[in-house]
Protein backbone atom coordinates (compact mmCIF):
# COMPACT_ATOMS: atom_id res chain seq x y z
CA UNK A 1 0.00 0.00 0.00
CA UNK A 2 1.13 3.40 -0.73
CA UNK A 3 1.11 5.60 1.84
CA UNK A 4 1.32 9.35 1.20
CA UNK A 5 3.74 11.13 3.30
CA UNK A 6 4.50 15.04 3.21
CA UNK A 7 7.95 15.88 4.76
CA UNK A 8 7.60 14.57 8.28
CA UNK A 9 8.38 11.50 10.03
CA UNK A 10 6.72 10.04 13.10
CA UNK A 11 8.49 9.37 16.81
CA UNK A 12 11.80 11.08 15.04
CA UNK A 13 11.86 14.37 15.98
CA UNK A 14 15.18 15.42 14.81
CA UNK A 15 14.62 14.34 11.85
CA UNK A 16 11.41 16.32 11.09
CA UNK A 17 13.06 19.33 12.56
CA UNK A 18 15.82 18.88 9.99
CA UNK A 19 13.54 18.24 7.19
CA UNK A 20 11.69 21.09 8.01
CA UNK A 21 14.96 23.50 8.46
CA UNK A 22 15.92 22.05 5.09
CA UNK A 23 12.79 21.54 3.29
CA UNK A 24 11.09 25.00 2.51
CA UNK A 25 10.20 24.49 -1.55
CA UNK A 26 12.20 27.02 -3.91
CA UNK A 27 11.03 27.90 -7.33
CA UNK A 28 13.21 27.89 -9.79
CA UNK A 29 10.69 30.18 -12.71
CA UNK A 30 11.28 32.16 -16.19
CA UNK A 31 12.22 35.95 -15.23
CA UNK A 32 9.40 38.12 -16.25
CA UNK A 33 8.78 41.78 -16.18
CA UNK A 34 6.25 43.95 -14.78
CA UNK A 35 3.05 43.19 -12.54
CA UNK A 36 0.32 42.08 -15.26
CA UNK A 37 -1.66 39.13 -14.12
CA UNK A 38 0.73 36.72 -16.68
CA UNK A 39 4.17 37.24 -15.10
CA UNK A 40 5.47 34.92 -12.25
CA UNK A 41 4.33 35.57 -8.43
CA UNK A 42 7.19 36.84 -6.83
CA UNK A 43 7.89 35.30 -2.99
CA UNK A 44 10.05 35.58 -0.10
CA UNK A 45 10.54 31.94 1.84
CA UNK A 46 10.30 32.90 5.62
CA UNK A 47 10.28 31.19 8.55
CA UNK A 48 9.35 31.13 12.38
CA UNK A 49 10.71 28.96 14.81
CA UNK A 50 10.68 28.31 18.28
CA UNK A 51 14.48 28.12 19.23
CA UNK A 52 15.57 26.21 22.37
CA UNK A 53 12.60 23.88 21.70
CA UNK A 54 11.70 20.40 22.73
CA UNK A 55 8.49 21.81 21.58
CA UNK A 56 9.41 21.71 18.29
CA UNK A 57 7.54 24.54 16.62
CA UNK A 58 8.22 25.98 13.25
CA UNK A 59 6.07 27.69 10.29
CA UNK A 60 7.48 28.35 6.82
CA UNK A 61 6.07 29.95 4.38
CA UNK A 62 6.68 31.28 0.44
CA UNK A 63 5.41 34.63 1.35
CA UNK A 64 3.68 36.74 -1.56
CA UNK A 65 5.24 40.06 -1.62
CA UNK A 66 3.48 42.28 -3.67
CA UNK A 67 1.53 44.53 -1.76
CA UNK A 68 -0.57 45.98 -4.37
CA UNK A 69 -1.81 42.67 -5.81
CA UNK A 70 -5.23 41.23 -5.36
CA UNK A 71 -3.95 37.86 -6.05
CA UNK A 72 -1.03 38.28 -3.40
CA UNK A 73 -3.72 39.81 -1.00
CA UNK A 74 -5.67 36.56 -1.21
CA UNK A 75 -3.06 34.22 -0.80
CA UNK A 76 -2.19 35.83 2.40
CA UNK A 77 -5.57 35.89 3.64
CA UNK A 78 -5.65 32.34 2.96
CA UNK A 79 -2.59 31.46 4.91
CA UNK A 80 -3.94 33.12 7.74
CA UNK A 81 -7.29 31.71 7.67
CA UNK A 82 -5.42 27.99 7.75
CA UNK A 83 -3.29 29.29 10.80
CA UNK A 84 -6.25 30.27 12.51
CA UNK A 85 -7.70 33.29 10.88
CA UNK A 86 -7.31 35.64 14.39
CA UNK A 87 -4.05 37.70 13.21
CA UNK A 88 -5.46 41.27 12.94
CA UNK A 89 -2.46 43.34 12.09
CA UNK A 90 -0.85 44.12 8.05
CA UNK A 91 -0.11 40.77 6.20
CA UNK A 92 2.46 42.78 4.28
CA UNK A 93 4.65 41.84 6.79
CA UNK A 94 4.45 37.71 7.01
CA UNK A 95 7.28 37.41 9.09
CA UNK A 96 4.96 38.81 12.17
CA UNK A 97 2.03 36.89 10.59
CA UNK A 98 3.97 33.24 11.65
CA UNK A 99 5.40 34.92 14.39
CA UNK A 100 1.92 35.26 15.91
CA UNK A 101 0.98 32.05 14.89
CA UNK A 102 4.41 30.23 16.35
CA UNK A 103 4.41 32.14 19.31
CA UNK A 104 0.69 31.29 19.93
CA UNK A 105 1.21 27.13 19.69
CA UNK A 106 4.51 27.45 21.74
CA UNK A 107 3.00 28.95 24.72
CA UNK A 108 0.16 26.45 24.51
CA UNK A 109 2.59 23.58 23.86
CA UNK A 110 4.72 24.73 26.98
CA UNK A 111 1.80 25.48 29.27
CA UNK A 112 -0.05 21.76 28.65
CA UNK A 113 3.64 20.43 28.99
CA UNK A 114 3.65 22.00 32.71
CA UNK A 115 0.44 20.77 33.33
CA UNK A 116 0.89 17.65 32.21
CA UNK A 117 4.72 17.44 33.46
CA UNK A 118 8.20 17.06 32.60
CA UNK A 119 8.40 13.37 32.15
CA UNK A 120 5.52 12.72 29.74
CA UNK A 121 5.69 12.08 26.22
CA UNK A 122 4.29 15.43 25.86
CA UNK A 123 7.63 16.24 26.23
CA UNK A 124 7.90 15.84 22.74
CA UNK A 125 5.27 17.42 21.30
CA UNK A 126 5.67 19.32 17.61
CA UNK A 127 3.85 21.68 15.18
CA UNK A 128 5.37 22.40 12.15
CA UNK A 129 3.95 24.41 9.43
CA UNK A 130 4.73 24.96 5.46
CA UNK A 131 3.34 27.20 2.42
CA UNK A 132 4.55 25.92 -0.59
CA UNK A 133 4.24 27.00 -3.74
CA UNK A 134 3.53 24.37 -5.70
CA UNK A 135 2.56 25.48 -9.42
CA UNK A 136 1.89 28.56 -11.05
CA UNK A 137 1.00 29.42 -15.02
CA UNK A 138 0.04 32.20 -16.90
CA UNK A 139 -3.13 32.46 -15.26
CA UNK A 140 -2.98 31.06 -11.94
CA UNK A 141 -1.25 29.78 -8.72
CA UNK A 142 -1.38 26.52 -6.53
CA UNK A 143 -0.14 26.92 -3.12
CA UNK A 144 -0.22 24.15 -0.76
CA UNK A 145 -0.25 23.65 3.15
CA UNK A 146 1.28 21.33 5.05
CA UNK A 147 0.83 20.93 8.80
CA UNK A 148 2.17 18.29 11.69
CA UNK A 149 0.99 18.05 14.96
CA UNK A 150 1.90 16.20 17.89
CA UNK A 151 0.58 16.26 21.12
CA UNK A 152 1.56 13.17 22.69
CA UNK A 153 0.53 9.52 21.82
CA UNK A 154 1.29 6.91 19.55
CA UNK A 155 1.44 9.14 16.48
CA UNK A 156 1.01 12.69 15.73
CA UNK A 157 -1.31 13.59 12.48
CA UNK A 158 -0.80 15.67 9.54
CA UNK A 159 -2.77 17.51 6.80
CA UNK A 160 -2.34 18.44 2.92
CA UNK A 161 -4.58 21.21 1.69
CA UNK A 162 -4.42 23.74 -1.00
CA UNK A 163 -6.01 26.43 -2.68
CA UNK A 164 -5.77 27.49 -6.56
CA UNK A 165 -5.96 31.27 -7.06
CA UNK A 166 -6.42 33.26 -10.19
CA UNK A 167 -3.88 35.62 -11.00
CA UNK A 168 -6.13 37.94 -13.12
CA UNK A 169 -8.21 38.63 -9.58
CA UNK A 170 -7.22 37.02 -7.02
CA UNK A 171 -10.50 34.36 -7.12
CA UNK A 172 -9.75 31.40 -5.31
CA UNK A 173 -11.30 27.93 -7.12
CA UNK A 174 -12.17 24.49 -5.03
CA UNK A 175 -14.24 22.16 -5.84
CA UNK A 176 -16.20 25.34 -7.50
CA UNK A 177 -14.16 24.56 -10.44
CA UNK A 178 -15.96 21.81 -11.54
CA UNK A 179 -19.74 21.68 -13.11
CA UNK A 180 -22.71 19.70 -10.54
CA UNK A 181 -22.64 16.65 -13.41
CA UNK A 182 -18.62 16.80 -13.60
CA UNK A 183 -18.57 16.46 -9.99
CA UNK A 184 -20.61 13.17 -9.73
CA UNK A 185 -18.59 11.50 -12.42
CA UNK A 186 -15.76 12.30 -10.60
CA UNK A 187 -16.70 9.43 -8.17
CA UNK A 188 -15.70 6.95 -10.25
CA UNK A 189 -12.57 8.41 -11.46
CA UNK A 190 -10.86 9.13 -7.90
CA UNK A 191 -12.17 5.53 -6.48
CA UNK A 192 -10.42 3.85 -10.15
CA UNK A 193 -7.67 6.24 -9.07
CA UNK A 194 -7.05 5.32 -5.54
CA UNK A 195 -7.55 1.79 -6.91
CA UNK A 196 -4.91 1.70 -9.03
CA UNK A 197 -2.24 4.07 -8.31
CA UNK A 198 -2.41 4.77 -4.29
CA UNK A 199 -3.98 1.27 -2.85
CA UNK A 200 -2.75 -0.69 -5.62
CA UNK A 201 -5.88 -2.90 -5.69
CA UNK A 202 -6.83 -5.22 -8.47
CA UNK A 203 -10.44 -4.83 -7.97
CA UNK A 204 -13.25 -2.80 -6.47
CA UNK A 205 -14.11 -5.37 -3.24
CA UNK A 206 -10.47 -5.04 -2.21
CA UNK A 207 -11.01 -1.69 -2.32
CA UNK A 208 -14.00 -1.51 0.15
CA UNK A 209 -12.32 -3.85 2.19
CA UNK A 210 -9.69 -1.00 2.81
CA UNK A 211 -11.88 1.94 3.93
CA UNK A 212 -13.92 2.99 6.72
CA UNK A 213 -16.98 3.84 4.86
CA UNK A 214 -19.19 0.97 4.24
CA UNK A 215 -21.47 3.60 2.03
CA UNK A 216 -18.48 3.73 -0.09
CA UNK A 217 -19.20 0.62 -2.41
CA UNK A 218 -22.91 2.31 -2.96
CA UNK A 219 -22.15 6.20 -3.18
CA UNK A 220 -17.94 6.95 -3.29
CA UNK A 221 -17.61 9.82 -0.95
CA UNK A 222 -15.98 13.37 -2.60
CA UNK A 223 -13.27 14.72 -0.44
CA UNK A 224 -13.60 17.30 2.11
CA UNK A 225 -10.42 18.91 0.85
CA UNK A 226 -10.93 21.47 -2.24
CA UNK A 227 -9.17 19.49 -5.52
CA UNK A 228 -5.43 21.35 -6.41
CA UNK A 229 -3.80 21.92 -9.53
CA UNK A 230 -0.39 20.25 -9.58
CA UNK A 231 1.70 20.07 -12.99
CA UNK A 232 0.78 16.71 -14.06
CA UNK A 233 -3.23 16.96 -13.31
CA UNK A 234 -5.53 17.55 -10.37
CA UNK A 235 -4.75 16.20 -7.42
CA UNK A 236 -7.38 14.73 -5.05
CA UNK A 237 -6.92 14.74 -1.79
CA UNK A 238 -8.54 12.68 1.74
CA UNK A 239 -7.45 13.59 4.74
CA UNK A 240 -6.24 10.99 7.41
CA UNK A 241 -9.21 9.03 8.82
CA UNK A 242 -11.46 10.36 5.90
CA UNK A 243 -11.87 7.29 4.24
CA UNK A 244 -9.03 5.10 5.68
CA UNK A 245 -7.35 3.69 8.68
CA UNK A 246 -4.51 5.89 9.83
CA UNK A 247 -1.63 3.66 8.46
CA UNK A 248 -2.78 4.27 4.99
CA UNK A 249 -1.59 7.95 5.60
CA UNK A 250 -3.50 10.68 3.16
CA UNK A 251 -4.74 9.05 -0.02
CA UNK A 252 -4.46 11.02 -2.97
CA UNK A 253 -4.57 10.48 -6.30
CA UNK A 254 -3.98 12.56 -9.32
CA UNK A 255 -6.30 12.57 -12.77
CA UNK A 256 -4.90 13.90 -15.92
CA UNK A 257 -5.70 17.18 -17.25
CA UNK A 258 -7.57 15.65 -20.40
CA UNK A 259 -9.43 13.32 -18.77
CA UNK A 260 -11.09 16.26 -16.85
CA UNK A 261 -11.67 18.33 -19.68
CA UNK A 262 -15.25 18.48 -20.41
CA UNK A 263 -16.21 18.30 -16.20
CA UNK A 264 -14.66 22.10 -15.29
CA UNK A 265 -17.02 25.16 -15.36
CA UNK A 266 -16.36 27.51 -18.59
CA UNK A 267 -14.79 29.84 -16.23
CA UNK A 268 -12.37 27.38 -15.16
CA UNK A 269 -11.48 26.17 -18.60
CA UNK A 270 -9.17 29.20 -19.86
CA UNK A 271 -6.85 28.70 -16.57
CA UNK A 272 -6.71 24.84 -17.22
CA UNK A 273 -5.15 25.64 -21.12
CA UNK A 274 -2.62 27.63 -19.06
CA UNK A 275 -1.38 24.63 -17.78
CA UNK A 276 0.49 24.23 -20.87
CA UNK A 277 2.25 27.57 -21.41
CA UNK A 278 5.86 28.66 -20.93
CA UNK A 279 5.66 29.72 -17.57
CA UNK A 280 3.78 26.29 -16.60
CA UNK A 281 6.28 24.59 -18.68
CA UNK A 282 9.26 26.40 -17.15
CA UNK A 283 8.04 25.74 -13.77
CA UNK A 284 10.59 23.47 -12.08
CA UNK A 285 10.06 23.46 -8.45
CA UNK A 286 13.19 21.96 -6.33
CA UNK A 287 12.89 20.50 -3.30
CA UNK A 288 15.85 21.22 -1.16
CA UNK A 289 17.07 17.91 0.94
Amino acid sequence: MKKRSLCFKYGNFSAVLFALALGLASCHLEKKTGTAPNSAIKTEDISWEEKSSAEGCKVAAAYPTDNSSAVAQNIREWMNEQLGGTYAGSLDDGKKLLEYYGTERAEKIKKTIAEIGENTSMDASAYYVQFKKAFETEKFITYTAEIYEYSGGAHGGESLSGGVFRKSDGRKFGWDMFTASGKEKLRGMIKNGLKNKFFKVNSDEELYEMLLDENARYTFPLPETAPVCRPNGVEFIYQQYEIAPYAAGIPTCTLPYDALENLFTVTMKPLIESTTDSLALTYNPIVKR
